[in-house]
């Protein structure tokens, strides 16, 4: 009987060994970050993250290659970073990417930072536009010469401008973001303050000298397999042991949610949404009834709404844009000779071209689509208004009002019943004069299809 069991034993051992390994076994779940870091770059990999940790994945690999992005979506990823039970990897990669701007703040607040051999981390000055609208472009910021090129050109006679307060003040502060960063996870802090200040580069193989990152991978499976057993500390105040060197890796696919705040928040198709928006509703006010245009004109202003308060908008170029529109509209009601309607144009467009104050790669509205649309409204404008100004000054064309107070011939003559020809057409009559034919009379009221009528001196 032992012996039977031990015989069962022995041939159950290889299944169950095969069962605990898959038990064991982990996931590695890879999030792609392609361009310019915004509010869909933002919630995509916020989520990624957050489902990661519900189901309790092993690492977080996010494949980057950025020019730069705004501060308000680079923070609330930073944050995200900063407070997550799953250790977040950074790896520059493919060949020939960068970690630019923004993407040199999110390498240092990895957990792990890699690079492709034939990448670049770096350039991270940041722009002062104004509050948390702001960006990191590649490179940016006041120019700063380095001290190589003080020394080796001290006779020029142009030298930069000293920066503004505001500028010092915006970089101080992404100095001590970037630094403090640094100094939690290990890493060189004084470069990290001179790719702020000087938006100074690195290659690969001189980051990882200069411990700006810890290692190099040609590829994925290459970097999971170099940073398998590694002891991770301070993982939302733990300390984490990888197991990368069998895990499963999945790629983290886009849904429709990221597809679609992709789109509306591309500068681009927000300031055609606000354009279309106003146009559809000045249609709809020039011919009401339909609705097509009031429903278009609703939907695409809300749609432009929600964009809008999610990019770095300037309430100075908003301000023109509704001034601009101002103008024009007054152009239509009060002709000056083009003077409002020049300044409505000049101020349309003005405010066009500020409308999103950064000049971050991505964050720019075309401006072929500015002056297109911008001269497209401005025609729309005067034709839809002019059309509308003298329709409401002819006033009505038929009914009731179309007919009181219009002159009218007397067709026959009569003492108080007879006929009139109001418009070309015949309408019985009651006055209290008598009339001969062919007298001019003005109409008064109307009774049912009869009208009164008053002889005109």
């Amino acid at each position: 009987m032992k012996t039977h069991r031990l015989f069962k034993v022995v041939c159950l051992l290889p299944f169950l060994l095969l069962f605990s390994t898959t038990l064991s076994a982990q996931e590695v779940r890879v999030v792609d970050i392609n361009g310019a870091i915004g509010p869909a770059t933002s919630d995509y990999f916020i989520r990624a993250l957050k489902d990661a940790d519900a189901d309790n994945v092993e690492l977080v690999v996010m494949r980057l290659d950025t020019p730069g992005g705004l501060v308000s979506s680079l923070r609330d990823m930073v944050k995200e970073i900063l407070a997550s039970p799953v250790p977040v990897a950074i790896y520059v990669a493919p060949d020939g990417a960068r970690a630019a701007s923004a993407g040199t703040y999110l390498t240092y607040a990895s957990h792990i930072a890699a690079m492709s051999p034939v990448t670049n981390i770096g350039s991270s000055t940041p722009v002062s536009i104004g509050g948390e609208g702001g960006g990191f472009p590649a490179p940016g910021g006041f120019d700063r010469p380095s001290d190589s090129d003080q020394e080796g050109d001290e006779s020029r006679e142009s030298k930069p401008s000293d920066p503004s307060a505001m500028d010092k003040k915006v970089v101080n502060d992404a100095v001590a973001y970037i630094r403090s960063l640094a100094e939690l996870r290990g890493r060189n802090a004084d470069w990290a303050e001179l790719t702020v200040r000087e938006a100074a580069n690195l290659t690969a193989s001189a980051a990882l000298e200069m411990n700006v990152i810890e290692y190099i991978a040609k590829d994925l499976p290459d970097l999971l397999a170099q940073i398998d057993g590694k002891t991770i500390s301070n993982v939302d105040g733990a300390d984490v042991t990888l197991n990368t060197a069998s895990a499963t890796v999945v790629e983290v696919e886009t849904d429709w949610r990221y597809e679609f705040l992709k789109v509306i928040t591309d500068p681009n198709i927000a300031y055609l949404l606000l354009i279309i928006g106003i146009n559809a509703l000045l249609f709809e006010f020039y011919s009401p009834g339909l609705g097509a245009g009031g429903i278009v004109g609703v939907i695409c202003l809300l749609l432009a709404a929600y964009a809008l308060q999610m990019l770095p908008v300037s309430f100075a170029g908003l301000a023109l844009l509704i001034v601009g529109f101002g103008l024009l509209v007054a152009e239509v009601f009060t002709p000056t000779y083009g003077v409002l309607g020049l300044g409505g144009v000049v101020a349309f467009l003005a405010g066009s071209l500020l409308l999103f104050d950064t000049d971050i790669e991505g964050f720019r509205v075309s401006l072929e689509i500015i002056i297109a649309f911008g001269l497209g409204t401005a025609a729309l404008v005067f034709f839809v208004g002019r059309k509308a100004y003298q329709h409401w000054k002819r006033g009505p064309v038929s009914g009731v009002d179309a007919v009181i107070g219009e002159r009218a011939t007397v067709v026959e003559n009569f003492e108080t019943n007879g006929r009139v020809r109001v418009a070309g057409e015949i309408w019985s009559a009651v006055c209290e004069t008598p009339l001969v034919k062919d007298d001019t009379v003005v109409v008064k009221s109307m009774d049912g299809l009869t009208l009164t009528v008053e002889k005109v001196a």
